[in-house]
């Protein structure tokens, strides 16, 4: 693979497009950059999903990995080395994974994948990447629109199946997630959530809170629809609090008290919580990492792999 930096632009590995800088994802073939600790942000999610599809098997659950935001599959490394295997392929080589271990091969497999992507060039090489692993669906559109479809067809199924559900948007997702969607999850049980909390999309939407009385209905509208995403996770207990709190707070402890409203508010739905801050060990964390689950032998075994990241 050669080096494709050519004069400070940005080259995508897969369809050689240069761009002027480094994009989320290639606007010609829409493959998938990773960011800052997308590496470590991987191994976390393949450490938890291996032992958890192995629980499962093991005890004849039938389980369900959705990516909500799934992008192309494979991803061009930030290093731009190379590609690596992004969530799909790691959720889809998760059954290899167990059927190398697991002691009772007579068990049937249970593990199914289900990825959704919205962007149609993305999609194609989600296709591309994944279409030989089996078991595995793939869902074109809007997750707001087909996760909840998703969850609907699980729940009528004469025994639910666990569905571990991981979102992983640019920012606050484009289209963003809505309220309820998220609700739909976090409401449902045999769930847990894996999701992506991007700060600087917390903190912007957080600072359109001062326009939900403007005299502009454009803007009135859009703080409404910010303070009506926050309120799913604050809760509507803490939302006016938070709300006054955010104006008052200063400009270093404003991300800190953010993310310890949204993690109190998830308390509401999910009694175990973990979170860290991807790069690991960084100050300022461009994102964190939240877990949740009903499930204390999940969170323990979450908690261990966090601990074992953060070394």
């Amino acid at each position: 693979m050669q080096l494709h930096l050519v004069d400070n632009m940005w080259k995508c590995l897969n369809c050689g497009t240069v761009h002027a800088e480094r994009p989320n994802f290639c606007n010609n073939c829409g493959l998938v950059q990773a960011g800052r600790g997308t590496h470590e942000k991987y191994r976390i999610l393949e450490d938890y999903c291996r032992p958890l599809s192995l629980i499962m098997r093991n005890n004849n659950i039938t389980h369900y990995f959705i990516d909500a935001c799934a992008g192309s599959g494979r991803v061009q490394a930030y290093d731009d080395k190379g590609l690596i295997d992004g969530s799909p392929i790691i959720m889809s080589k998760t059954r290899e994974w167990v059927e190398a271990r697991i002691v009772d091969k007579t068990k049937p497999q249970q593990a199914n994948c289900i990825f959704i992507e919205i962007n149609p060039r993305t999609y194609k090489l989600l296709e591309e990447s994944t279409c030989n692993f089996p078991n595995c669906e793939r869902i074109f559109g809007d997750c707001n629109q087909a996760l909840p479809k998703i969850l609907d067809r699980l729940d009528s199924e004469r025994r639910k199946p666990f569905a571990f559900i991981y979102v992983d948007p640019f920012g606050l997702g484009d289209p963003p997630i809505m309220m309820e969607t998220l609700k739909r999850v976090l409401e449902r049980d045999y769930t847990e959530l894996f999701i992506q909390l991007t700060v600087d999309g917390l903190i912007r939407a957080s600072g359109w809170l001062p326009h939900r009385n403007s005299k502009d209905p454009a803007k009135r509208k859009k703080a409404e629809s910010f303070c009506n995403t926050l309120r799913l996770f604050i809760g509507d207990d803490g939302i006016d609090e938070y709300c006054n709190g955010w104006e008052k707070w200063r400009e270093g402890e404003k991300e800190g008290k953010a993310l310890q409203y949204y993690i109190s508010g998830l308390t509401k739905y999910f009694p175990h919580i973990e979170y860290v801050g991807i790069p690991l060990g960084s100050a300022s964390p461009a994102y964190y990492l939240v877990y949740t689950t009903r499930n204390d032998t999940g969170r323990k075994i979450m908690q261990g792999i966090i601990t074992k990241a953060k070394r």
